[in-house]
């Protein structure tokens, strides 16, 4: 599935958080989006999942426009938002939130994906199927968050800054992770801080400035660009 955004701005109060974003995300692809803090990332995923009320512009999911419609339902057009830091139900078990993320298939009309499935693609949760995910370190319950998205089968996914808080090691194991739900067929749009995580991971990247796209094309490009505008 596809996602293509066009024109869309953004507002808090009186206040405008972002000007007319375009950007594209072909089917199977791994897009990002970068930018210092302030600069739009969230409120940009934010408004694609249906969660900032205040929206103009197109927002297109394989063709369909979802701008206007509820989280509820952009959730059961098979967008998936994974929030920075991984926030989850911290009372449930491992099992419980990936049964959570499997019941959200359902809604969608398919199946969702097995355990066993989610144990081969994330190794460091099957240890842990028993522990409440308010007792995770960061990089559990970011890999958990990621699971019970993967879990619920989306097309489209939406990662906001997957590595802060992470160690080198456990952001290093986590992109990966990503790499291959790419290839597995799923659009992903990440949103980072850190451009780094980002090379040999993303086909296309935008940098966001102030709320607008000033820049586009390869991370290594956007880099020599940027410059310090990045760090």
């Amino acid at each position: 599935m596809s996602l293509k955004i066009d024109k869309l701005s953004a507002a808090y109060g009186q206040a405008r958080a972002l000007w007319d974003v375009s950007l594209d995300a072909a089917h199977g692809t791994v897009v990002g989006v970068l930018g210092r803090n302030g600069a739009g990332k969230t409120t940009l995923l934010r408004s694609i999942a249906g969660l900032h009320p205040r929206v103009q512009g197109s927002i297109l999911a394989d063709g369909s426009e979802i701008r206007g419609l509820r989280a509820d339902q952009i959730a059961l057009h098979s967008v998936a938002l994974v929030r920075e830091g991984g926030r989850l139900p911290s009372s449930l078990s491992v099992v419980e939130n990936l049964q959570l993320g499997q019941r959200l298939a359902r809604l969608r009309g398919k199946t969702g994906r097995p355990l066993t499935e989610i144990w081969k693609w994330f190794p460091i949760l099957e240890p842990l199927q028993s522990r409440k995910a308010g007792l995770l370190s960061g990089g559990q319950r970011q890999a958990l968050a990621l699971a019970s998205a993967f879990v619920a089968e989306p097309s489209i996914l939406l990662l906001d800054e997957p590595s802060a808080g992470l160690a080198p090691p456990v952001a290093r194991e986590l992109f990966a992770t990503i790499s291959q739900l790419a290839a597995s067929g799923m659009t992903v749009l990440v949103v980072e801080q850190q451009p780094a995580w980002l090379i040999g991971l993303a086909q296309q990247c935008y940098l966001l400035e102030v709320g607008r796209v000033v820049d586009e094309g390869p991370v290594e490009k956007l880099i020599e660009n940027a410059g310090n505008r990045l760090m």
